[in-house]
């Protein structure tokens, strides 16, 4: 069985790593990509996703504030942010193996949904796993959260 699941609409894909779910949604040459082109191409699939959903745009690199980080909202930092931020707008569901600790190598487990009792629900956990990544970031971020 794969690491983690996910279900975009009536799709549903299986992968290994991150790192193949980030080149599924948001380029096969993602890791290959310059700094400045990562950022390019997470903020144009951002962009995108936010005027459709009509949710707006934290950009953590230009300098936006996070007032409240359960508010339905994209976040632009990195491509596991952005990928989170799907998950938190429910436009995808990730599933992640109880054990893999892909995602959720970081947060307590327990009250987490699970699905087949081998795999839990990221949508659920996607604040708080956000929030840890902001927090990470060190003192000049905290206050954003």
């Amino acid at each position: 069985m794969e690491d983690i699941i996910i279900v975009e609409g009536k799709d549903k894909y299986c992968f290994s790593e991150i790192k193949e779910v980030v080149e599924k949604f948001l380029d096969k040459d993602f890791y290959s990509l310059t700094e400045e082109e990562k950022y390019n191409k997470i903020r144009r699939k951002t962009m995108m996703n936010a005027i459709i959903r009509k949710i707006g745009v934290k950009d953590l690199k230009k300098g936006d504030l996070i007032k409240d980080i359960k508010e339905k909202q994209y976040i632009i930092l990195n491509e596991i942010t952005f990928l989170l931020s799907l998950a938190k707008n429910n436009d995808i569901v990730i599933y992640e193996k109880e054990n893999a600790n892909k995602f959720t190598k970081d947060i307590n487990k327990e009250s987490l949904e699970r699905v087949a009792k081998e795999y839990i629900r990221i949508n659920d956990c996607a604040d708080e796993l956000l929030e840890n990544i902001l927090k990470t970031l060190g003192e000049s971020h905290e206050k954003r959260i």
